[in-house]
């Protein structure tokens, strides 16, 4: 191994191209760097670009590479990249195909960010391949009804990490498993990219949502665990009654009923 301390992140910005999923990427790559790595970001997850693409004879490739080079550059670290077409003819941007074959078996760790990437043989053979799972519990099922993709999945990886902080507690519902130990982990946050401020005398506090997505609920044993946002935020429906300060939400999924109800409540949606 070289003496630079290289880390990969297998991440999925540009199939999700929204500020969540960028911010919590360049989080992780920015972490890294501070706590001394040389850190590179990877996508090949073989899914198709299509929120940026505008139709079919778009170059779903190029679009995904300009978009992270972009993003990137902002943050130096435009030459610490590479984007694998691997929804259509498998070119490589950003370093070349050589170039990422070497950085894969010499990096210290290839993190699977959201296990959003399924391990291809060159991310797993150094036995480097760590698993990092931000929306718990859709796994943690199968892997109690013992799914066999998803034990092929996860028997590629050499770690184990989840948002899920509190499973395998006692008040936690979820089913454990033997088969895998899951470390729990947490965004890691760049408090300098978010400054306070402190000079708008009534600050506007937003967020950007999904309302309702039913589509998503998970069951196991009679118990639904919902995604939906709107139940999580019923508790705090009067709260802008409550502060000085504004809410704000921009939200989809949120019909017109339930934007009548957010802002008879003192919210502007």
């Amino acid at each position: 191994m070289s003496g630079r301390r290289e880390i990969v992140l297998l991440g999925m910005m540009t199939k999700i191209p929204v500020a969540g999923v960028v911010w919590q990427t360049l989080h992780y790559l920015l972490g890294f760097r501070r706590l001394g790595f040389e850190p590179y970001y990877v996508e090949a997850h073989a899914r198709t670009p299509s929120m940026l693409m505008s139709s079919e004879r778009d170059d779903g490739g190029a679009l995904a590479a300009a978009f992270i080079d972009g993003v990137m550059r902002r943050f130096d670290l435009g030459d610490r990249w590479a984007y694998q077409a691997l929804h259509e003819d498998g070119r490589c941007y950003g370093l070349s195909e050589s170039e990422l074959h070497s950085l894969y078996d010499r990096a210290e760790a290839i993190v699977n960010l959201h296990g959003g990437t399924s391990p291809r043989p060159e991310h797993s053979r150094t036995g480097r391949l760590v698993y990092l799972e931000t929306d718990p519990v859709q796994l943690q099922v199968e892997l109690h009804h013992e799914s066999p993709e998803t034990i092929e999945f996860l028997e590629q990886h050499c770690a184990f990490f989840t948002f899920a902080e509190n499973w395998g507690a006692p008040d936690c519902l979820l089913p454990q498993t033997d088969r895998f130990h899951f470390e729990p982990t947490r965004q890691p946050v760049c408090l300098d990219l978010w400054p306070p401020q402190h000079e708008t005398p009534n600050p506007c506090l937003t967020t950007v949502a999904n309302w309702r997505q039913h589509w998503r609920d998970v069951t196991i044993d009679g118990r639904v665990y919902t995604w939906t946002k709107h139940l999580q935020l019923e508790p705090y429906l009067t709260l802008p009654k409550l502060a000085t300060a504004q809410f704000e939400l921009a939200l989809s999924g949120c019909d017109e009923p339930d934007r009548e109800r957010l802002v008879a409540n003192g919210w502007t949606v």
